[in-house]
Formats: C-alpha cells, structure tokens, sequence
C-alpha cells in the first residue's frame, strides 16, 4: 500500500512517528516549505520534513499563496507530483494547506484527518485553544475524512476526554494528536475495509474556531483590573491566559503615570502578562512586561509604571 502523510509540526510528528511504529508505511511526507524562525530569522525545515530525512523518506514541499497561505501557488504542480506515487490513502495531521480535491478523490481509499476536536464542534484552525477560551466540559479528537472543505468530511472515529481547569493549550494539543494516532492506528484497518462507514454531522450554528491572531490576545485594561476582585472575570481571564499561552498571549494596554514627561504619560504602552494565577476568586498577576522592557513581577511594575 502507498500512503502519503500531510503534515508540518511537531504534533504531526508524533502521528507519523507512531505510525512508523506499528509498521504502516509511509511512502512519502508532505510538508509546509522551510520558512524564517527567530530573531535572526534563520530559514528552517517544518519538524515533519526532519523527521522524515532522518529516516529516509523522501519529502516533498510546495510553496503557498502568500495572501491565502492554505492554498498552494501552482496547484497543478502539487497534482503531477503527487499523481506520480499512485497513492492509495492519505494521512493528513496538522498539516495547514488544502490537499487538492483531486489527488484524494484519485486516491484508492480518498484520505483521512486526524482534528483535535469533537467536530463537527472547532472545525477550523486552532480548534483546541477556543476549546479552552469556552470552558468547554469535554474535548476529544476525530478521524474525520479529507473532503472539499475544511473538517466537513464524514466523521469516521471520535474519542473523548474531560477538559479541566488546569489544561494549558500546547500540552492538550500533544495529549489529542497522541490520542488521534492512537485511534486511527485502531481503527485503520477498518476504515480501509468499508466496515466504519462514517456519520456526516450538520455543523450549521456550530462553534467555529478560525486561526489565532495576536489581537485575540488584548484584553481592555478595564477588565483585568475587574478581575481582581470580581469572580467570573477572573475565571474568564484565567482560560483566555491558559488558551492562548504561548501566543498570542494577554495583553493589554496601559498608560504609565508614573513618568513626569506628560507627553510619555498620554502614550499608551503594550502589557504583556507572563504569569498569572487566581487565588480566592481573584486575578493575581505574579510577571508581566511592558513593550521593550524586561519581565518584572507585578509588585515592581505597580511601583515603576503606575
């Protein structure tokens, strides 16, 4: 059987090394292009295109729209060269561009998703982190097969775990595609075989969970200092902290009353909270940093800038 596998980030590794483990083969990777990561910017292979290099599987990449960076620039490009392993099945986990509807409608079993999600609840890009924002009681993870829209296709196996008040977006994101590969790795041979037939869901009025920005991260002034003393603004605070760690982050903007210059004082400056925690009902700000300064505890900064 040839297999292709999709995907671009360390949690894609994850999938695709468990499936190297149980021995399904996986004849090529397909992954996002290297791109320019840190400060200096130093153009980077995706965690998946390393991988498969280190274990002799040929990789293939191909460049994205720059204004619609989930569609390729040359889709015909992407069609031949991937008509030319003659798959039978895709993997896609975490990859981030749109497969062509062709190449898995001229698969021999089309192609399947692993989505951290309970779709058709969080289709979408960053499902598990707006998981978390909601205060969702339950999340999971679902095989879901590739379709001409995003997480529409049938939902083929899903698996759920309670969410709790301590779940931090990174590590739920791990623990759901370690379970995801788990489960299609239970479930494939009967995928292949037509015994799971798949449900098709209705997600109309369904909660949709579009890619992060960093203004998801702002939060008005006004509501942290709410949240000292109010309850419900703390515990809202509290998931937005745990759903967007590490980025975008919570970040508010402040105006420093502390300096004499009046012109600096009417300038408002960018606060970004780094560690936090509620006590008693209470928001607690433990450090924070202000736009080109150094982390300081909230004690020091109180004393410095307010």
């Amino acid at each position: 059987m040839t297999i292709i596998f999709f995907g671009s980030t360390s949690d894609s590794v994850i999938v695709l090394s468990k499936l190297f483990a149980s021995h399904i083969p996986i004849s090529a990777v397909v992954t996002k292009t290297p791109a320019p990561v840190g400060r200096k910017q130093i153009i980077t292979p995706t965690p998946v295109e390393v991988w498969a290099r280190d274990h002799n599987i040929p990789v293939l990449s191909f460049p994205n729209d720059k204004n619609k960076p989930w569609l390729y620039t040359h889709e015909e490009d992407v069609v031949n060269a991937l008509s030319t392993f003659k798959p039978d099945l895709l993997i896609s986990a975490c990859y981030g561009q749109k497969i062509p509807d062709s190449t898995i409608t001229n698969a021999k079993y089309g192609g399947v998703n692993i989505h951290p999600s309970l779709l058709p609840r969080w289709r979408g890009a960053d499902p598990v982190p707006w998981a978390i924002l909601s205060g969702d009681h339950q999340t999971g993870v679902t095989i879901v097969r590739l379709s001409a829209k995003f997480d529409q296709g049938m939902i083929l196996a899903q698996e759920k775990i309670p969410m709790t008040a301590k779940d931090v977006t990174d590590p739920l994101r791990t623990k759901l595609f370690t379970m995801g590969a788990d489960l299609l790795i239970k479930t494939l041979s009967d995928i292949l075989s037509g015994k799971i037939k798949g449900t098709l869901r209705q997600s109309q009025g369904i909660p949709y969970a579009g890619r992060l920005t960093r203004d998801d991260g702002f939060e008005p002034w006004e509501k942290i200092q709410n949240a000292f003393t109010d309850a419900d603004e703390a515990a809202r605070i509290d998931r937005k902290f745990r759903a967007f760690t590490p980025w975008p982050g919570v970040w508010t903007l402040i105006n420093p009353t502390n300096p004499t210059n009046l012109q600096i004082r009417q300038i408002k400056k960018r606060m970004k909270i780094l560690e936090m925690h509620v006590e008693n009902g209470k928001l607690i700000l433990d450090l924070v940093q202000l736009e080109g300064k150094k982390p300081v505890s909230w004690e020091q900064f109180q004393k410095t800038y307010l």
